[in-house]
């Protein structure tokens, strides 16, 4: 048995109360998706070796759209990765304009210690990667510090 916090228990029970999906905890409540385990953690593998997967969910209403796409949400950020959940709609959100969903991409972005939106983290975080990598090719960390630059900027 699984120990789960107070906090936790309140949240994902006033969720139900409201008739929505939890934002956390769903793997307290996912029933019936082992069966996609194996297969999502095969793409999170590849996806983490540098190659890239996308999904989409669409289904009827109340068939588990948005409880699956959290629970894959959750599972993704386990293991380090940044995720949005946006829902494409005519009004709100459609498909062909693509500038709409971005935005919203950027403003739902998630990673497990950042909440939306976690853009700025993840690009700091990019940065840091970035001048670690030039540290080790052997570049001038007060160079780097400097933003790279040891005189005028000439473009």
């Amino acid at each position: 048995m699984v120990e789960i916090s107070s906090r936790r228990r309140r949240e994902v029970i006033d969720a139900l109360r409201r008739g929505t999906v939890p934002q956390q905890g769903l793997d307290v409540l996912a029933v019936g998706l082992g069966r996609f385990e194996a297969a999502i953690d095969a793409e999170l593998d590849a996806v983490a070796g540098g190659g890239a997967q996308f999904k989409s969910v669409r289904g009827e209403y109340g068939s588990g759209k948005t409880f699956f796409a959290r629970w894959l949400i959750e599972r993704a950020k386990r293991r380090g990765f940044a995720a949005a959940e946006i829902q494409v709609s005519e009004t709100e959100t459609p498909l062909h304009r693509l500038e709409t969903v971005y935005r919203r991409i950027t403003e739902n972005l998630t990673t497990a210690e950042a909440s939306p939106s976690a853009l700025r983290e993840v690009v700091d975080g990019w940065f840091h990667v970035l001048e670690e990598d030039a540290i080790e090719a052997g570049a001038d960390r007060a160079d780097i510090e400097a933003g790279g630059r040891s005189g005028p900027c000439r473009h």
